[in-house]
């Protein structure tokens, strides 16, 4: 990832516009996973819900992004 986008977080949140919405597997740079459906980026955090709870990540912390498979239980680890 390029410096500006770890600095102004403008440039992450276009990054993963198309992902609201979706069922995702996410991996994280403190090296966590979680899969779940991406709501919403607020400010600089993004708002997950796994299995009906609300969940928090710092956008910046998103290291990776993939569609979620139908069988894959929400988790995270």
């Amino acid at each position: 990832m390029p410096v500006t986008e770890t600095i102004n977080p403008r440039h992450l949140r276009e990054k993963f516009a198309d992902w609201k919405g979706k069922r995702v597997v996410v991996g994280t740079h403190s090296y966590h996973y979680l899969c779940g459906v991406w709501k919403e980026i607020a400010g600089a955090e993004v708002l997950f819900e796994i299995g009906g709870r609300a969940m928090r990540v710092p956008l910046a912390d998103v290291a990776t992004v993939a569609d979620a498979d139908p069988w894959q239980a929400d988790f995270f680890k």
